[in-house]
């Protein structure tokens, strides 16, 4: 009860799975503009034709080709807390790694206990958490062998 009153006062300000991922690290590609891509082209946008003119601009616009052999330079950004919470999985994974972390906090101090104290009447429970913590990291592979 105690480390799970833990978890979620703690849990939303200091989180573990957030840390590793979005401590400057991993980073993502802005795309360019199509402006950007025009001008690498070498293709400017035109002014208005007589055709548009005479068709009121309701003309089928061909799509934008670029050449593969473009000079094509791509800004990089670390991703930050709110592009991690667009990831599919971001909310169990975050879960699972926190989880995991309390897990690991609480078998260590009853192991801490049982090896100090030495008490004989009374059952591990540390181990209970080690066999949640197992079963809540197979879940995902549960869910994913189900898609294949």
């Amino acid at each position: 009860m105690v480390m799970t009153s833990i978890i979620q006062k703690i849990i939303p300000h200091y989180s573990l799975a957030r840390w590793l991922l979005c401590s400057g690290s991993l980073r993502w590609y802005l795309h360019p503009t199509e402006e950007e891509l025009r001008i690498l082209a070498g293709k400017q946008q035109k002014g208005k034709s007589k055709k548009d003119r005479k068709y009121n601009g309701h003309i089928e616009n061909k799509p934008l080709t670029i050449p593969k052999d473009i000079n094509l330079h791509l800004e990089t950004k670390s991703i930050t807390e709110i592009d991690a919470l667009a990831l599919h999985y971001f909310p169990e994974y975050q879960w699972l790694v926190d989880f995991t972390v309390a897990a690991t906090v609480v078998y260590l101090i009853t192991e801490a206990y049982y090896t100090w104290m030495k008490p004989s009447q009374e059952m591990n429970i540390s181990i209970v958490w080690c066999f949640l913590v197992l079963a809540f990291a197979m879940y995902p592979f549960k869910v994913f062998w189900n898609f294949c």
